[in-house]
């Protein structure tokens, strides 16, 4: 098989589908942490590994991979980069520019980059951990080149395979890539017929058994098939007279005037380390279905039934225990659950097929994203009890408010007292808003409605 047609057939799949088919295989490939840097587009092509290290000395050296970049002569390449050192850049909008010139496909480093706006500038795919200010020069320098690499715990060679996405990176060995893609579409395929089943309504607990998985492996159809189901009627559980009051309570109220609320009356509900995935316009505000995960068993157990119960207006809200090793939720749930006219789903852990869930508009607020499923890692321990969410406790049918500042959670029956807060909150800070534009300055408008006093217990 020639080069190009492996690559295009790399590109019609996604890291999710990639990790899923090393999966299958036993074989490692996915990485953590590794996310794009600016809301770059999908880059898949073959490595060129470099490897970084301290630099030890003070004698002059060539800026740090300017010549590996000078050495690429096909447009396949994606550079491949280990070593780097949290807070310090190996990467900058100069070499972006020089990379873009000589044809490569992107960048993914295990490490910092700075100057991001340039990279941005000149649309150059750049995937790594984080960003920074600080320079490389005189603190790093490349050690080698076209070697084995460790990249977040995943072991890649010159030539491998790499596809990288708004999930994170995957790398595939040269050695097992037609095996990898012949996976990956079969996978592709089932995943596509298990959405369609969903639009046609049936339950997700039969999409999402584990006999549809195993299909996958066998390579046969799939035995729910979308064109015998029936038209989807909608959710039957609909929200009860006192969820709609309560929610109604915060219409219009945001994160952090609820969050003051909280503090003043000594109640903990900001759920930390957890955030949107998108930076979403709208307020989800909605009662707490709560689900915790646990390690599978042997059988592994369920990942997914519970989504049949529940309601209308409902926030799906998981505890898996802060693990970025595995995801909980992926394209069929956020499918599934705009459907069922369920609010918005807010997990303790990662998330995946974050395309779908973007596109379709589907509120998600996690400790992060990845591609890896959670499928035999993890299953179902139980539902609608008492979970913890970023160091909060959350009770059954406790109010869950979201927006783009993050999460928080107010106990079922302080709701009343809490929304009450929050209208006070939000109607002296419109006042000090009004004041300032009328020409007060911030100090007066202050003490005249007694900012400093909104948040205080008491």
């Amino acid at each position: 098989m020639n080069q190009s047609s492996i690559l295009d057939r790399l590109s019609a799949l996604d890291t999710n589908t990639v990790s899923d088919a090393l999966d299958f295989l036993g074989l490692k490939g996915a990485t953590y942490g590794l996310r794009p840097l600016w809301d770059c587009p999908k880059i898949v092509g073959r490595a060129s590994t470099v490897k970084l290290g301290r630099k030890t000395d003070a004698a002059p050296t060539a800026h740090l991979l300017t010549p590996v970049i000078d050495a690429v002569t096909t447009d396949d390449r994606i550079l491949v980069i280990s070593g780097g050192t949290d807070g310090v850049s190996c990467w900058g909008d100069i070499i972006a520019n020089a990379s873009k010139v000589r044809g490569i496909r992107g960048t993914i480093i295990d490490g910092m980059s700075r100057d991001i706006d340039g990279s941005r500038d000149v649309s150059y795919p750049l995937y790594g951990r984080g960003v920074t200010m600080i320079s490389a020069r005189n603190r790093l320098v490349q050690v080698d080149t076209g070697t084995p690499l460790q990249m977040r715990g995943v072991t890649v060679h010159q030539d491998d395979y790499v596809i990288a996405d708004r999930c994170g990176t995957v790398f595939v060995p040269a050695k097992s890539i037609e095996e990898i893609l012949e996976y990956g579409e079969r996978i592709d395929r089932r995943q596509t017929l298990m959405v369609q089943a969903v639009r046609a309504g049936h339950p997700v607990s039969e999409v999402m058994h584990d006999t549809q998985f195993e299909a996958i492996r066998e390579g046969t159809s799939s035995p729910t098939a979308a064109a015998s189901a029936p038209s989807f009627k909608g959710n039957p559980k609909k929200a009860s007279p006192e969820d709609q009051e309560l929610v109604a309570l915060f219409a219009d109220l945001d994160t952090p005037a609820v969050s003051d609320a909280l503090d003043k009356l000594g109640i903990s509900g900001q759920a930390f380390g957890i955030m949107p995935l998108a930076n979403y316009n709208k307020i989800t505000v909605g009662p707490a279905f709560t689900v915790r995960y646990v390690p599978a068993s042997d059988p592994p157990g369920s990942v997914g039934d519970f989504i049949d119960d529940v309601a209308v207006g409902d926030v799906v809200v998981i505890d898996n225990g802060g693990r970025t090793d595995c995801t909980v939720w992926g394209d069929i749930m956020t499918q599934y659950a705009g459907l069922r006219g369920i609010a918005g789903s807010v997990i303790d852990g990662v998330c995946r097929d974050v395309n779908r869930a973007i596109n379709d508009d589907y509120p998600l607020f996690t400790a992060g994203r990845w591609m890896r499923t959670g499928k035999d890692r993890v299953q179902v321990g139980g539902v609608n009890e008492s979970i913890g969410i970023g160091k909060v406790r959350v009770e059954p049918r406790d109010i869950v408010v979201a927006d783009a500042n993050g999460v928080v959670v107010v106990p079922r029956d302080r709701v009343r007292e809490v929304a009450e807060v929050a209208r006070k909150v939000e109607k002296s800070e419109a006042g000090i808003r009004e004041m300032i534009a009328g020409g007060a300055t911030i100090a007066e408008a202050r003490e005249q409605l007694g900012y400093h006093t909104l948040q205080r217990k008491g």
